[in-house]
Formats: structure tokens, C-alpha cells, sequence
């Protein structure tokens, strides 16, 4: 047993979880596969000396990390020593960060009323539009300090008729573009379910209307699927694959998440489909899928198994 065997084990052995892997189980993926580490466990320690070393993990896609005690917004809390910590945690364990994720554009565009009936939704806080610019290159400074240019961003919460919008959307992305080149990062924006580009047709037409490639896709066919569109083949075929340069991966069956390869996404057709096409961006692991226990750690791991079989299948 190698030191990083045992010390993966002892941690397991301290979270209360059972190694589903024997030793010797290795992978060569032909993807830059990752996982979004909150959605395992927000002490990025735990996530990478026990979860990465049991899938051969090479990246990692970063959201929220437990700081002073508390799970934050990495892009909005850490503080340059913070930054430091986290980027010295990934060297240490050989992981490259993919994305940096953001909530810049997640939030009600102003004169809009959102689907959703979250207060906070319906309410944001005072002049929060005012100030998205400057969390984007505040976000594009933290993305830097932790080794990637790629930075996650959104089309603001879904209203009714998101044509109505579409030309402000537009607008506002092309601004953000703007920050992007005078800060050296590429923006992904995810096609979310309860934002206004949220299938595989709104995406087409947003970047058919964008033709700027430092506005990039981050595609999720598990958002795709929430917004009631088939993700694989209908959504896929109407993308722009030259696009796409990062995924989420999640699975869905009905209104309820589930673990890669048991829901109604044809994962096989869609990684058949990027091995045609020779994918070279990376990928996140996004769980959502929450077990009997209510575990987001062993969650993870259902999900993760999942995937290696349908990875082996490909």
C-alpha cells in the first residue's frame, strides 16, 4: 500500500466511507474529467485526498470551498492568501482547475419578474446589477490566481417569454465580453434551466447572435433536460459543438436527479457523440443526486460509478 493509498483510506475511514474501488483499479480517460468539489463536500482537503485518488482525477471545477469555517462563493470570498491556499492544494495533489464558477448574470434582470417564486429572486438585493462587472473582474483576478482563464456565467433568471428579452440579454453578455478581453479569461455560460438560455435552441440562437469567441458554452444536458428539452440527440444536434468548451454532467428522471447512467439522459450517444467529434474541453462531474442518506459524499460516488460505466461502455 502506497503513503497516498493509506492516506485516502484513513480519510474515508474518518468520514464513515467504504473505498468502492480495490486498489490497482486505475484510469485513462480520454476526457479532462473533474467534478465540481462542493457538490462532494466543501472542505476541498476531503474532496482531494479521498474522492479525486479514487477516480484518477486530473481537474477540478471550483464553486463553493469552506472558508473560516463556513462553505463561500470562492469568486466572492477568498481573499488573495485564500487563493494562494487553494491553488498550492491543487498543485500538491496534481489537479488542474477547469472553471471558475460565478453567479455573475444568475440574478433577475432589472424590469423583469422571474418564473421562480424564491423572494430573493423576485427581490434581489439593492443595485446588484450595478455591481456585476466588477464581480466578473474581481472573479477573472481569483481565476488567474488559481491557474485557469475559463469563468462561469449566466443569462439572468427565466422570465415568461424570454424573447421579450433577448435583445438585452445580448447586450448585457457583450459587455461582459468587453471585461473579458481587457482581463484575459473566456466566459462560459451555461445553458440553465431557470435562466433565460436554458435549451439546446436558445443556446443556438444566443450564439448565433454572439459570434465573439471569448463567449464560450459551458453545456449541461442535465439543464437541458429540466427545461423539458430532449439533450441528446434534439438539443445536441442544434448546437455549435466548435463552441463547447466545458460540460456538466447529471442526470435526471423526471423531476428527480439521479446517478449518472439511471436517469432518461442517453449518456452513451453523448460521449459516443464527443468521441466522434474528438472533445478536447474539459468536463465537471455535477452530482445533484442525493441518495437514501442524504449523503452528498457517497452521492458523489454513485454518480461517479456511474459515469466510469458508462465511460467503459464508450
Amino acid at each position: 500500500m502506497t503513503r497516498r493509498d493509506f492516506t485516502r483510506l484513513s480519510t474515508l475511514a474518518a468520514l464513515g466511507i467504504a473505498s468502492p474501488l480495490a486498489f490497482g483499479d486505475t484510469y485513462d480517460y480520454p476526457w479532462k474529467l473533474g467534478v465540481i468539489t462542493d457538490e462532494v463536500n466543501p472542505d476541498l482537503n476531503v474532496v482531494l485526498s479521498s474522492f479525486y485518488p479514487q477516480y484518477s482525477l486530473r481537474w477540478a471545477e471550483i464553486r463553493n470551498v469552506k472558508l473560516r469555517g463556513k462553505s463561500r462563493y470562492v469568486y466572492k470570498s477568498a481573499t488573495a492568501d485564500e487563493l494562494k491556499q487553494i491553488k498550492k492544494q491543487l498543485d500538491d495533489a496534481g489537479v488542474q482547475l477547469s472553471v471558475l464558477d460565478t453567479g455573475v448574470y444568475k440574478i433577475a434582470l432589472p424590469g423583469t419578474t422571474p418564473l421562480g417564486e424564491d423572494a430573493a429572486d423576485l427581490n434581489p438585493e439593492k443595485g446588484e446589477y450595478t455591481h456585476q462587472l466588477d464581480d466578473l473582474k474581481r472573479a477573472a483576478d481569483a481565476a488567474h490566481a488559481l491557474g485557469t482563464k475559463k469563468v462561469r456565467i449566466f443569462t439572468f433568471k427565466r422570465v415568461a417569454d424570454p424573447n421579450a428579452i433577448f435583445d438585452r440579454i445580448v447586450d448585457d453578455l457583450n459587455k461582459a465580453i468587453t471585461v473579458a478581453k481587457e482581463h484575459d479569461v473566456t466566459l462560459l455560460v451555461e445553458n440553465e434551466f431557470d435562466c433565460n438560455v436554458g435549451t439546446g435552441a436558445e443556446t443556438a440562437r444566443l450564439f448565433k447572435a454572439i459570434s465573439d469567441r471569448h463567449l464560450m458554452h459551458n453545456w449541461d444536458p442535465g439543464n437541458c433536460y429540466e427545461a423539458g428539452e430532449q439533450p441528446f440527440p434534439k438539443a445536441w444536434d442544434q448546437l455549435d459543438h466548435s463552441r463547447i468548451e466545458h460540460m456538466h454532467l447529471k442526470d435526471a428522471r423526471g423531476k428527480k436527479w439521479m446517478p449518472i447512467g439511471g436517469g432518461d439522459i442517453d449518456f452513451v450517444g453523448q460521449f459516443e457523440a464527443l468521441k466522434k467529434m474528438k472533445y478536447e474541453g474539459t468536463m465537471s462531474l455535477e452530482t445533484h443526486y442525493r441518495n437514501a442518506q442524504k449523503n452528498p459524499y457517497t452521492s458523489s460516488v454513485e454518480s461517479m460509478n456511474g459515469l466510469v460505466r458508462v465511460l467503459k461502455r464508450v
